[in-house]
């Protein structure tokens, strides 16, 4: 299993060490985890690293790399906030630390008039004001250049109807394909509440994201894909990936992709379910 999103108690709204999340990977079978701890940003610094706590993470990490060694490939990134004009303090932070995976992530979204909006906000995702600009702040990441994937770019179906979120981001899918950024899969969907489309009301057990309908599309503009449970909790680690892969491969789902030193590394889906032979290619489809 490979895990490209995971949060450890770094992020402050998350919970369980470096080395416990870890551990519990190791116990679910993963054997490539990324931890992507949420970057220091000028929004909501209460639940994100301190620019003060790099040094510790990453050493953190450093310290799991050699305690588990020959266990579990252990990788470092970090989840970074977009919005407009953080282009700059992005880049400053992307220069002083070395990355293997830099995620690139729309949480919040300032409307005119209006509070914040946070994507969490359910009640308050389907209005077109916030739509206009989460779209325009998503079509800024694909085309800043400073990050290998989006996040959750479709968390938004946890209170918008699909077809709505589809027909929005359709115009902006060649920008993303040019970018040669992927299209992170984000597990943590098949956990979260979403507003039941019949009654409005927030309720658990319904898939909301990854859009289903969206990932053919993807495919066809060759969008590559990352995946990750998106864990905030050592017991979560791991967590929907696998179920993920098994409802999307019918739909054309074909390979998986992580990141090592900023470098794409594709893995064919089949050799990720249970029975498969680990296979992983190069950029460009060349064994490794």
């Amino acid at each position: 299993m490979i895990d490209s999103h995971s949060h450890t108690l770094y992020s402050k709204h998350a919970s369980g060490s470096v080395d416990e999340l870890v551990r519990a990977s190791i116990a679910a079978g993963i054997c490539i985890l990324t931890i992507t701890d949420h970057a220091p940003f000028h929004v909501d610094a209460d639940n994100r690293l301190l620019e003060s706590e790099l040094d510790c993470y990453f050493a953190d990490i450093e310290q799991a790399r050699m305690d588990y060694e020959g266990k579990i490939i252990i990788l470092q990134g970090l989840e970074f906030d977009y919005m407009p004009g953080s282009e700059a303090f992005t880049c400053d932070l992307l220069a002083r630390y070395p990355l293997d995976f830099a995620i690139g992530s729309v949480h919040y979204v300032e409307v005119p008039g209006e509070p914040m909006v946070k994507v969490w906000d359910l009640s308050r995702l389907a209005s077109d004001a916030f739509l206009d600009r989460y779209f325009a702040s998503l079509e800024g990441l694909f085309a800043c250049g400073l990050f290998d994937a989006v996040g959750h770019a479709d968390t938004l179906l946890r209170g918008l109807p699909e077809d709505v979120f589809v027909r929005r981001i359709e115009p902006l899918l060649a920008l993303l394909s040019r970018s040669n950024m992927a299209f992170e899969l984000n597990a943590s969907g098949l956990r979260k509440s979403s507003l039941c489309p019949l009654t409005g009301k927030e309720v658990q057990g319904l898939w909301s994201y990854p859009s289903q309908s969206l990932l053919p599309q993807l495919i066809g503009h060759d969008v590559p894909f990352t995946i990750g449970s998106d864990t905030h909790a050592p017991e979560d680690a791991g967590a929907g990936v696998t179920e993920l892969m098994r409802e999307l491969q019918p739909l054309g789902l074909g390979r998986i992709s992580y990141y090592q030193r900023r470098r794409r590394i594709d893995v064919d889906i089949e050799t990720l379910l249970p029975n498969g032979t680990f296979t992983i290619m190069k950029q460009g489809g060349a064994l490794l």
